[in-house]
Parts: structure tokens; sequence; C-alpha cells
């Protein structure tokens, strides 16, 4: 694996997660700081439109991920071969493709926000504010679609850092577009419109600055638009968009039915919980999304044994480091729910395990699952999770009166999807249309998982044994804490070789491996 590298993974690993990491946590406290500020200069009613219209575009969001994720798998393959000739054809057809795409959505997204005042209650707002606020946040997310075709080029060429700085700032343009605009003009639906608006376009105009700097060889030609390439790019997107539904319908459906079933209370409880296990799979991810441009470049170069080392190291050690922050959720959930939310809801500590637990192995296919992607295998995929996804429901709605689960049995049906995924079909998938064993991807998952069960058992021991002191942060803290050292002494210890520290180690940035001694990692 050390040899890889033209898009050079262990200098650049640090940079992407760092950024990943930064752009995340912008994005967390922002959106925190403009709730309170929305709601003290609009009012609550003026509010709720704009997460309305937000959420709204969310479904566009679907497909344009869909068609990034096409355009990555070709674009990503053309540069790693050297092919500029191709590349060119790929980035154009894609370019004017969705311009296209975009030019017939304009309309639409008009006709939606002019009905947008008819069908919603917009209190005593003016019609004209709220088509305008609609209008001009369908137009910011129409003008981010078409700069995606140029973020493309930098997730190609392993740049995440610079991605995540454009969505930086991107953020940052809005809130502070926001804050001046009320300052000099008093607060307005129309000018949080404006300020999605003008951020889109600085993000487009950014997108293709460093998509010009870093990939010169890529220029925008019409002539270079390929129906053959559209085709292709077209039929991976639209399976792609088929397993985002597929797992809309697994994730989304659970607390409709908690709400349907057993009203809005449990409700509650359950969106709490499933609150730990976003929140884990988002942290998981600011790590493991680094991992794709690598995956594409070993299936470029026609190195399939790098291709599997590299992905089984990833799943790997996602699996073993992922496991201590899942369990330490799962054992101290009575402390940190009543830190969080009140000791009323420290009970549901059953539910926090059902649900959380099953994210290790989610986390770890999603180490594996970019590789049907780099072989352009994503039909079968795609249809296993529609399918799933009808099972689900289907089992959500049964298993509650089985043996009297109650709202156990759904939090069951929706882990069981999430394991089949993840344990079944995407190692088998994988290993099947790269023709090897089946058993190819199961020694990496295997250790994470023993490692969960490992600290779930010693964790429910010891948390046990000192019962009584568990009332007390400090306690807690300081067991927490402890579990953290040791777990992350032994690991490095025994559960890697020496050339998996190493690689480790290369990944780490300089300033801090001058501080961990080298028998250690």
């Amino acid at each position: 694996m050390t040899d890889a590298l033209d898009i050079q993974f262990n200098k650049r690993f640090s940079k992407n997660v760092i950024s990943n990491i930064f752009y995340f946590i912008i994005n967390v406290i922002i959106g925190l700081a403009l709730v309170p500020f929305f709601i003290d200069s609009l009012g609550p009613a003026a509010y709720g439109l704009i997460p309305l219209a937000t959420s709204i575009t969310s479904y566009i969001t679907i497909v344009i991920d869909a068609i990034n994720g096409a355009i990555s798998r070709f674009l990503t393959i053309d540069l790693q071969r050297a092919d500029d000739e191709k590349a060119n054809q790929t980035f154009n057809t894609a370019l004017f493709g969705t311009l296209g795409v975009i030019l017939c959505l304009t309309p639409v997204a008009i006709f939606v926000a002019w009905l947008a005042p008819q069908y919603f209650n917009i209190g005593n707002e003016s019609a004209i504010d709220v088509f305008l606020l609609f209008a001009l946040i369908f137009g910011s997310v129409l003008i981010r679609t078409w700069s995606s075709n140029f973020m493309v080029t930098l997730f190609a060429l392993n740049r995440l850092d610079l991605r995540n700085y454009v969505n930086i700032t991107n953020i940052f343009t809005q809130c502070i577009a926001i804050v001046i605009l009320f300052i000099l003009f008093g607060p307005s639906l129309i000018f949080v419109g404006a300020s999605y608006f003008l951020a889109a376009i600085l993000q487009l105009i950014l997108s293709v600055y460093f998509s010009r700097k870093i990939c010169p060889d890529i220029s925008v030609s019409p002539s270079k638009f390929s129906g053959k390439a559209f085709k292709e790019i077209g039929g991976m997107s639209f399976w792609i968009l088929t397993d985002s539904v597929g797992v809309l319908l697994r994730y989304q459906i659970a607390l409709m039915i908690v709400n349907i079933l057993f009203g809005e209370v449990m409700g509650t409880e359950y969106a709490l919980a499933l609150t730990w296990f976003t929140l884990l799979i988002s942290i998981a991810a600011l790590i493991s999304n680094v991992f794709t441009p690598m995956i594409y470049s070993y299936y470029a170069k026609g190195e399939p044994e790098n291709l599997i080392r590299f992905s089984s190291f990833a799943a790997k050690s996602m699996g073993i480091f992922m496991a201590l922050p899942i369990a330490l959720v799962c054992i101290f959930t009575p402390q940190l729910m009543t830190i969080w939310v009140g000791p009323e809801f420290a009970h549901i500590s059953l539910l926090v395990w059902i649900i959380v637990a099953p994210c290790l192995v989610k986390i770890q296919a999603g180490c594996i699952s970019p590789i049907y992607g780099a072989y352009n295998k994503v039909k079968i995929p795609a249809l296993v999770n529609i399918v799933i996804g009808v099972i689900t429901p289907i089992l959500a709605l049964t298993l509650p009166y089985v043996c009297g689960l109650g709202v156990y049995g759904i939090a069951i049906a929706c882990s069981f999807s999430i394991i089949f995924i993840a344990v079944v079909m995407i190692p088998l998938y994988t290993a099947y249309i790269m023709k090897k064993p089946w058993t190819t991807y199961y020694n990496a998952i295997l250790p994470g998982v023993l490692c969960l069960f490992l600290l779930f058992a010693s964790g429910y021991i010891v948390a046990n044994w000192m019962y009584s002191f568990m009332d007390s942060f400090v306690v807690m803290f300081v067991l927490g804490i402890t579990m953290i050292v040791c777990y992350v002494g032994i690991i490095l210890w025994k559960l890697f070789s020496k050339t998996e520290k190493m690689m480790i180690r290369s990944c780490l940035p300089t300033y801090l491996t001058r501080y961990i001694p080298e028998w250690l990692l």
C-alpha cells in the first residue's frame, strides 16, 4: 500500500480528516447559533418557513449526491489512468448534462415557490416574501448543483481539504450576509434567501478557481460532450439514487411507525436514541469518507490485491477504533441522557443498545462499499436495498406484537436491516465482483465486532460494580478516560501488526507523531 500514491493518500490523510472535522464543527455551531438569531429577529412563525424551504430542497440533494457519486467514479478513474482526453469528456458531459437538468428544473422550482404561500401556513408574512425565500433557496441549490461538477475534480485528486474549505466558505458567507443584511435593512425572509443565493454564487466561483488550479488539464468545452458517457453516468446515477431511496425507506420509516403505534412520548424517546446512532455515524464518516478516492485509485491502476489490503485495513481499523465510542455511549447511556435531556430519559438504555450497536458494522461496511462503485456494479446493491427497505417497515409493524416486544420490536427490525446489509450483502457481493473467496472481508470485520463485545461485557460489569458511584459525573468521566487509555494501549499493542502501525503512523500529522513512542505506534 505504500507505493500508491499519485493522490498522496498518506500525506493528505490528516489534512483531509482535520478539514472534515473543522467543517463538521463549524456546520453544527453556526446551525445551532442561527436558530435563536432567526427566532429573535423574525419570530417563531416566520422562522418555521426557513427549515421548511431547506427541507424541500433536501430531496433535490439526494439526486445531486447520486449524480456526483457517478461522476466522481468515472472522473477519478480517468484521471488516475492519466487519460486526459477521456477525463475531459467525462467532465464536460457531466457539466453540460447537469446544466440541461438544471434548466429543466428551473421552471419547476419557480412554480413550486409560487405555490408555497398558497399551500403552507405563512401566518402574517407577505406572500411575495415567502415566494422569494423559496425561489432564492431553490436557486442556490441549483447553482450549487452545477458547482459540484467542479468540486468533483477536487475529490478525484484527493483534495477533500479544499472541497471542505469551499463548503465552509459557503456557510460563513450565508451567516455573514444574513447578519449584515438584517442590520442594514432589518429582518426579512427575502434576505435569508438572498444570503443563500450569494453564498452559492461564491461557492461556484471558488469551485471553478480551485478546479482550474488543481487540475489545469481539465477545461470547459461543449464539444467534449458525449452521449455515450452521458448514458453511462446517468445509468450509474439512477442506481445510486435507487440505493439512496432504499436507505431512506429503512431509516425514515421507524420514527413514523413509533409515533403511530406508541404515541409522541415514545416517539421522542426513540428519536433521542436515534440521535446517538446518527452522531456516531457522522463522526466515523469524518475519517471513512477519505478512503474512497484511494479505492478508486487502486481500481484505476488495476491493483486488486492492493485494493483488498487497503479496504480490509480501513474496515478493520475503523471497526476497532469506533468500537470504543459506541461501547461508551451504550454503557453510560443513563448518565449521558441525564446530563443531556434529564433523568426522566435515563431508562431508555436497552433501546439505545439495540439501535446504536449495529452502527459498528455499518461503519465497517462503509469502508468496503465504494468498491462496487469502483467496479460500476451498483445495480444489485440498489435492488437489495429497495427490497430490504420494503421488508423493514413490515417487520417494524409486526415485531412489536411478538412476545410483547413493543417499541423494541421496531428497533430490532431496523437493526436487522442494517446488519443484513452490512454483514451479509456488502462483504459477500464485494468479494463476488472481485472474484475472491466469500470470507475475504470477514477477517477485517470480526476484530471490531469482538472488541465491541468485550467492551460491552467489561464495561457493563464495571458499571454495575460501581453502580452506587455512577451518579457522579466525575466518577463517570474518570472511568471513561481509564477505559479509553487501557483500550487504546491494548489494541495498538496486540491487534495491529508492525506494518499496520507504520501505516497508521504515516497518516498522522508530524507534530503529533513526535510525541508517540515508536514501541506503541
